[in-house]
């Protein structure tokens, strides 16, 4: 656990015994060790109250006490029994929750609307309750250096409402009459949270109303967007990882520190208490920027009182600015810690996605995330040898609109952390996924070690134990660790390098591409020829549906073919109730002209084609070949002449997602054909000399290859190479699948074993039903054997 003074060495004599123990979670307690704590016993719950931290653990020669604050009686137990079973008391601490919610946090929370309240009467601009409030915080403490703005704010208000105001400040009784609010331990371990909660109910709250009433805020307080929250643990945890990149950062002269997206300044924050714990004497500049006034301020108070707790030998600047760090030039810094606002690309206005196009440059490739811009610009603001942290959306890990993006990253610097969080974890309200990364720009080109990676499950508790077994790796020789909810673990840098994706697969994962390989798998494209459907130019015009197609003389539907959409793929089975325009082949004769097309198919001539017809005319594929068919497909794939078996796909998909099309009836047109590369084909056609146990064997191999990769076990191994897509499914392009180990089954299926197994295969793929316990719990039986290692690893 990372340790902090309790108390500054002007606060309270010993001051030495009192610390706060900081896990990455739930587990945080303020420690007292010795005697002489023994004279504070009744200050306790005091203590751990106004630091938002559920226990107060007080250790002498033979009893530990544990004080909650919420817990009239204090549980007093023998010191030899918690050191013999520390990670049980330590597990103790975490379940013993709070049960009031009644928090130092919600307690300031409540002082700020009622700041925003006096302001209202006053009849002055909302603005300035950000002001009025700290100053009110500040004049609370016993500190000596307090903005005389503020003061000056403050003396301009009501005295009756400011009296009013502190005695709600000091009446606890609604909690226990025990308890007492000390501001600066606030300020010091809880003003993080009280800031940025505060912060965003500024935002997004409304003002006050004729009678003074503050509404609650519009949402959660945790929701990702412009206005963010950064949970201290993590803030903490990502500091700690950025700054042990620095080599020997204890002796360094001096070090610039730059968050560009600085809110209320928590990672400035926890940056300096990270370098106090790291023993750092020299010159610290602590440099923010954000484009929120009012975050600016709260920043400002807040490393304001962090330089009084503690500053280096030589010094803290701060230099804290209202501005947007995508405008202009970054500050330079040594190191950049920084959790940038999450935008979509459909979120964006039209000036913000210029200044996406301008910061990424050829980066940028289709619906990019605004976080993105600010990772590449601090990037190229860290001078050499410096080091960027940053939070991140886990899109951003698998998106394909990223992948040039993450190509540069590491065209930049060195990727030396890389963590997966879970879709909440510590973001107990967030609507988007978040991940980390840290990158080093002082490990040279030559020497790449193996990236740490971290993955977490969806609860609180399982971040908060990863990123303590993190702070572990900092030290330890180990490097895998290991919970049944998270894994800590390394990865070798081409991992990164090699693939299209950054997704984090758990280290069983990348043996199991090792291991089928070894098993005799051979990649995808050794086996298929994967392509992509046909390109109409213009759906609403070449695909129709079964009401439209039904409508056209029988005579007009010989035009047309069975068409293969992402719909037309459900639990391994074609349905398919759209046909697609599809004159080429043996029907190429027929329609050489639009008179043609009057005569031979006037029913969807006239009501699909002319109606269309400058559209289509000017569609590019028309212009740019100088075709005269107006009428035709853009990309009419001469492959899909082709009267070959194959198996055909989604074009995002998954389990279920694939199905055997023996007798080659369907022109796909969202999705993809696997093509078998094993069979003696010219330009257009399928050999059609083969015997009838030739075709009885290439059917028993597709029915086989369909039932495999509507497998779980096959999406697992589809998941170390595709990116994810909305839904939850993968992009099956061939740029991302022909990489993929599957089984030789054409090699196979000639031995007696693995002809049983592949026949067994075939027989479930020729009646897929992947929404049937039984039928996958067969096909992942047969399918591991295939592979020769287990495939699916529970979470």
């Amino acid at each position: 656990m990372a340790v902090a003074p309790l108390f500054s060495p002007t606060e309270i004599d010993s001051s030495n015994s009192h610390n706060v123990l900081l896990d990455g979670g739930l587990g945080s307690f303020a420690l007292s060790v010795g005697e002489a704590a023994e004279e504070h016993r009744d200050s306790f719950k005091s203590w751990s109250w106004s630091s938002n931290l559920a226990h107060h653990v007080a250790l002498n020669d033979k009893q530990v006490h544990v004080s909650r604050w919420d817990k009239a009686d204090v549980e007093v137990l023998t010191r030899s029994s918690v050191e013999k079973r520390l990670g049980a008391f330590y597990k103790y601490l975490i379940a013993d929750k709070v049960r009031s919610n009644q928090r130092v946090t919600n307690h300031f929370l409540d002082l700020f609307r009622s700041m925003r309240s006096v302001i209202s009467d006053a009849g002055r601009n909302d603005h300035l309750s950000v002001s009025a409030f700290l100053a009110f915080i500040e004049s609370q403490t016993d500190t000596e250096e307090q903005s005389s703005e503020g003061l000056e704010l403050l003396k301009s208000l009501s005295p009756s409402s400011l009296a009013n105001l502190r005695e709600r400040a000091s009446q606890l009784d609604v909690f226990s009459s025990s308890l007492k609010l000390l501001p600066r331990l606030a300020i010091r371990h809880a003003g993080s949270e009280i800031f940025q909660e505060a912060h965003y109910e500024f935002l997004r709250a409304p003002s006050p109303d004729l009678f003074g009433y503050v509404g609650p805020a519009e949402t959660s307080s945790k929701t990702r967007g412009g206005a963010h929250f950064t949970p201290p643990a993590l803030a903490r945890s990502l500091c700690e990882q950025t700054l042990h990149q620095i080599e020997n950062v204890h002796e360094r002269n001096q070090l610039t520190i730059l968050d560009p997206a600085c809110g209320s300044g928590a990672f400035l924050h926890e940056a300096a208490r990270t370098l106090q714990r790291m023993g750092f004497m020299g010159k610290l500049r602590l440099v923010g920027r954000d484009i929120s006034q009012p975050a600016i301020c709260m920043a400002e108070f807040a490393l304001r009182h962090a330089r009084m707790d503690w500053s280096p030998a030589g010094g803290i600047e701060v230099d804290l600015r209202s501005s947007d760090s995508l405008q202009g030039d970054m500050p330079a810094a040594d190191v950049v810690l920084m959790n940038p606002p999450f935008v979509s690309w459909a979120s964006l206005d039209q000036n913000q996605r210029e200044l996406m196009r301008n910061i990424l440059g050829r980066s940028l490739s289709g619906r990019a995330d605004l976080s993105m811009a600010f990772v590449t610009k601090a990037l190229a603001s860290i001078n050499d040898g410096g080091v960027l942290g940053a939070l991140l959306p886990s899109s951003l890990l698998t998106l394909q609109a990223a992948e040039a993006w993450r190509a540069s990253l590491l065209d930049h610097g060195t990727l030396r952390l890389i963590a997966s969080l879970g879709d909440h974890g510590l973001f107990s309200h967030a609507l988007v996924s978040v991940s980390a990364m840290v990158i080093d720009k002082g490990v040279s080109k030559s020497h790449k070690p193996p990236v740490r990676a971290l993955i977490a499950s969806n609860s609180k508790e399982a971040t908060g134990e990863a990123l303590r077994a993190l702070r572990r790796g900092n030290s330890s020789q180990h490097a895998a660790a290991s919970a049944p909810t998270w894994r800590l673990f390394d990865l070798n840098y081409d991992t990164f390098e090699k693939r299209p994706t950054w997704r984090l697969m758990r280290p069983e994962m990348e043996r199991l591409v090792g291991n089928v390989i070894a098993a005799g798998a051979r990649p995808i494209d050794a086996l298929f020829d994967v392509k992509q459907g046909v390109r109409t130019g213009s759906n609403k015009v070449f695909l129709l549906n079964r009401a439209d197609f039904l409508d056209l003389p029988e005579t007009e539907r010989v035009f047309f073919r069975p068409a293969i959409i992402n719909e037309s793929i459900s639990a391994g089975r074609i349905a398919s109730e759209h046909w697609v325009f599809y004159p080429y082949g043996q029907l190429a004769s027929e329609l050489q002209s639009e008179s043609d097309l009057a005569t031979k198919v006037s029913r969807y001539y006239s009501r699909f084609l002319k109606p269309n017809k400058t559209a289509l005319t000017q569609r590019s594929s028309i212009t740019r070949s100088g075709r005269s068919d107006w009428w035709g497909l853009s990309e009419r794939r001469t492959w899909s002449l082709n009267g070959c078996p194959r198996i055909v796909s989604k074009y995002f998909g998954g389990t279920g997602g694939f199905s055997a099309d023996i007798d080659a009836e369907y022109v796909v047109v969202q999705g993809h054909a696997w093509l078998p590369r094993w069979l003696p084909t010219d330009e257009q056609y399928v050999d059609q000399e083969l015997d009838d146990a030739s075709k009885l064997t290439l059917e028993t191999v597709l029915y086989a290859y369909s039932a495999l990769m509507n497998s779980a076990g096959f999406s697992s191994i589809i998941e170390i190479f595709s990116p994810h897509v909305a839904g939850g499914q993968f992009d099956l392009s061939p740029r991302y699948v022909n990489s993929i180990p599957i089984p030789d089954l054409p090699s196979i299926v000639a031995d007696m074993d693995g002809g049983r197994i592949v026949g067994q295969l075939a027989r479930l793929g020729r009646e897929p039903r992947p929404e049937n316990s039984s039928w996958r719990a067969r096909v992942e039986s047969l399918v591991e054997d295939l592979y020769g290692t287990q495939l699916v690893f529970e979470e």
